[in-house]
């Protein structure tokens, strides 16, 4: 008898979060990330000081925090549109003919679609693909010069819904390329590491 009610005990603790991996198809949900930004892969031969002097190759140190928003639309159990606004960080230059100081920062503007696949009915993994439309900036002893351009990006995460309207992710994201060299003396792929968290409008009992 005590097995048996042991049992049942444990079962209904698994089976309170009913199907929340994914928001009911045909509703909105919205929410914010923070975390970690990290650019890499830099180009800065191009980038030079007030006096025309080229910098050439110089040291960069690309770790900075990033964040942003975003909200979302279901439609169906395992895809999603999603779009949002992404702060990038920036990236400190240090090196040669006066380059410390100066550094490169951006944002961007993102549309994505989101494919999950559920492990359970609380927690799923899942796949974002799309395009940011991203400003950048670089700032050269108060020079500034920016660039805007369209980079793709793709984003891997998982997610777990606490209940029916709240859910928590951790989310790899990588920028291809942000930053025209030409125009801003820069460029670099930038990568990030949050963790979010979002709430689903109008979900069924």
């Amino acid at each position: 008898m005590k097995k048996t009610l042991i049992t049942l005990i444990i079962a209904n603790a698994f089976t309170a979060t009913t199907a929340f991996a994914a928001a009911d198809v045909g509703t909105w949900y919205a929410g914010g990330k923070f975390g970690w930004s990290h650019y890499f892969d830099s180009s800065t031969t191009q980038q030079s000081n007030d006096h025309g002097e080229q910098f050439g190759n110089v040291g960069t140190d690309g770790d900075n925090v990033g964040g942003g928003v975003f909200t979302g639309y279901q439609i169906t159990p395992w895809l999603a549109v999603e779009g949002g606004y992404d702060y990038l960080g920036n990236m400190q230059f240090n090196g040669k003919n006066g380059a410390s100081g100066s550094q490169m920062k951006s944002q961007g503007l993102q549309l994505t679609l989101k494919a999950s696949y559920g492990l359970n009915d609380a927690w799923d993994v899942y796949g974002r693909a799309g395009a940011m439309g991203y400003r950048a900036e670089s700032d050269i002893k108060g020079n500034n010069r920016f660039d805007t351009g369209v980079r793709p990006v793709v984003a891997v995460g998982t997610e777990y819904a606490f209940n029916k309207n709240w859910a928590g992710r951790l989310e790899y994201q990588w920028v291809s390329n942000v930053g025209n060299e030409n125009q801003i003396g820069a460029s670099s792929d930038v990568s990030s590491v949050t963790a979010g968290l979002s709430y689903r409008f109008g979900q069924h009992e």
